[in-house]
């Protein structure tokens, strides 16, 4: 899933589904367990995938860092899932 459209607080979508997917797989993880946990990503943007975005988003400097997907996020998540797929192939 490509990210296209921005995200915040209270949205729902498949992309929603993918950006918690990413999370979960790349060290930020909503929830340990129940409802947005690994494996049981669901298609609402809530308060445990804001927290984890702003966690990525402070590990990645992106600012200001307040839970929202934006066009810096969505741009730095493009570069780690690109070089993710160029190491892949090789």
């Amino acid at each position: 899933t490509s990210f296209t459209r921005d995200l915040k607080l209270g949205m729902t979508g498949a992309d929603v589904k993918a950006l918690q997917q990413y999370l979960n797989t790349h060290g930020y993880i909503l929830t340990s367990t129940g409802l947005g946990s690994p494996g049981h990503e669901t298609t609402l943007f809530g308060s445990l995938t804001k927290s984890a975005l702003i966690r990525f988003q402070k590990a990645h400097n992106i600012t200001p860092s307040v839970g929202y997907f934006g066009v810096k996020t969505r741009g730095e998540v493009a570069v780690f899932r690109e070089l993710k797929f160029d190491s892949d192939q090789k």
